[in-house]
């Protein structure tokens, strides 16, 4: 994973869980989104010390949008 992914392009280039840029932007705004079940704001960079098991994060939109991304 390297220096880390930023949230922005996790959310939206790297899972296609939300379908913008825009859209992660405004849901960070929102204060709705979540890395492992805590919040996180804009800027915020996904590391290796945000892996489950060295190879998933748990990403959240809102209350009941979850996605499981594989690190490969």
């Amino acid at each position: 994973m390297g220096q880390g992914v930023d949230i922005i392009d996790a959310f939206n280039e790297k899972s296609h869980f939300l379908s913008s840029n825009g859209e992660v932007r405004r849901a960070l705004k929102e204060n709705s989104i979540s890395v492992n079940k805590t919040k996180v704001s804009e800027g915020y960079s996904i590391t290796s010390q945000d892996l489950i098991a060295n190879k998933y994060v748990l990403l959240q939109r809102g209350k009941k949008k979850y996605f499981l991304l594989k690190v490969v």
